[in-house]
């Protein structure tokens, strides 16, 4: 025991001297501690437990997201400088275990920025800096072939992306409805000149859970068909159906899910879904839609929403695939009784396959009807960014 508490110690102050000294130190100095540190290492013998057979692979990646946007609001325009939240940058880190030929166990880190998010920052409001990385997912994944999968910790629970039905590949902008909230939510509305107290996150959803700790259950897929459970805090809940299959060369998804969270003060219930058809030519139309259930005759237990989105993909271009869309958002009842808010979309997607990045231009014209019939103006967004994976 001596021996190895002397022989961490030197490693420990070796380890140590090298990161202190590097600003000052000279080249030969630190060779000369890295020397030491590696002959510790391997005076050690068989004072430390190791394992003969390492097993776990590790994969480290992620990607930077990055964009500029012309606004106008009616009061004022001009151009922000913003981080997508419909994909923020991130990095993850994925181990992976295999236990045997059916079990495998994978442990997942992702951390995110949140530099300049788009549903944060809006003309005039400066940088809204955040040079933090955060917590995204932190989980343990048991996954097996004949039995399902289990997720333990901090991620997504069984009812999120029930909304994301979708094969125009353009989620990295458009998001099935989420573009408006995440790209340009925090944008504040006008009306002669000031604003109305109300930003366009505030006006639109889709009825999302985010992600949570929660242990989830995925079953095996059964001829296309899965189902999902979890239990998260405070015994909120949620469960997902799920349905994928080719016909005749036609791809078609199919999803719904419900989330309870009523044990949890102040929250409700949500429930939404989405369909999407994907034709050999590279046609792709993709329709959801949700409410949200609480205390009756409240905006809460009213909410509604509808989304419809027609794509289209090509390989024009030598670096990979050009993806078009357009989409249509409304919501009901979402903050108030009466009140409506409706986006269109265009945009356009260009996949550059030998860098592994994604290429984005995006159109946004967004409006609020407010309730009791008061104005408010149109808020307008051209959006050109680009996403690149490592």
């Amino acid at each position: 025991m001596q021996s190895r508490l002397k022989l961490l110690s030197s490693t420990a102050l070796a380890a140590a001297a090298i990161i202190m000294a590097v600003p000052t130190a000279s080249a030969q100095d630190i060779g000369a501690l890295e020397k030491r540190v590696k002959a510790l290492e391997k005076s050690g013998g068989g004072q430390n437990v190791t394992r003969s057979k390492k097993s776990v692979k590790l994969v480290v990646n992620g990607h930077i997201y990055r964009a500029v946007s012309h606004r106008d609001n009616g009061t004022t325009s001009g151009f922000v400088h913003l981080t997508p939240n419909a994909s923020r940058t991130r990095v993850r880190w994925l181990g992976t275990g295999k236990v045997n030929d059916d079990v495998t166990i994978k442990t997942v880190i992702e951390l995110g920025n949140s530099d300049n998010v788009g549903n944060a920052v809006s003309l005039g409001s400066g940088d809204t800096a955040n040079d933090a990385l955060d917590t995204r997912v932190v989980e343990i994944r048991v996954q097996s072939k004949s039995m399902g999968t289990v997720y333990l910790g901090q991620g997504y629970p069984a009812q999120a992306s029930q909304y994301g039905a979708d094969f125009s590949g353009t989620g990295v902008i458009s998001l099935n409805g989420q573009s408006v909230r995440l790209v340009s939510g925090g944008e504040l509305f006008q009306n002669n000149g000031a604003s109305v107290g109300r930003t366009v996150i505030s006006a639109f959803n889709v009825f999302d859970t985010g992600r949570r700790d929660r242990i989830r259950y995925d079953t095996p897929k059964f001829g296309g068909f899965q189902v999902r459970v979890d239990h998260q805090n405070d015994d909120a809940w949620g469960i997902s159906a799920n349905y994928g299959a080719t016909i005749g060369g036609v791809k078609l998804a199919a999803r719904i899910g419900h989330q309870d969270s009523t044990a949890r003060a102040g929250d409700s219930t949500v429930t939404n879904g989405s369909v999407a058809v994907l034709l050999p030519m590279g046609l792709s139309l993709a329709f959801s839609a949700g409410e949200s259930g609480g205390t009756a005759g409240t905006a809460a237990d009213a909410a509604e929403y509808r989304y419809a989105k027609i794509g289209y993909k090509f390989k024009g271009l030598g670096v990979g695939q050009t993806r078009l869309f357009a989409a249509w958002h409304q919501m009901t009842d979402f903050a108030n009784i009466g009140e409506e808010a409706t986006s269109w979309e265009l945009g356009v997607v260009q996949i550059v396959e030998p860098l592994g990045a994604e290429l984005v231009f995006a159109y946004h014209d967004i409006d609020l009807d407010l309730a009791a019939g008061a104005a408010s103006d149109t808020i307008t967004a051209v959006t050109v960014g680009l996403r690149a994976k490592f």
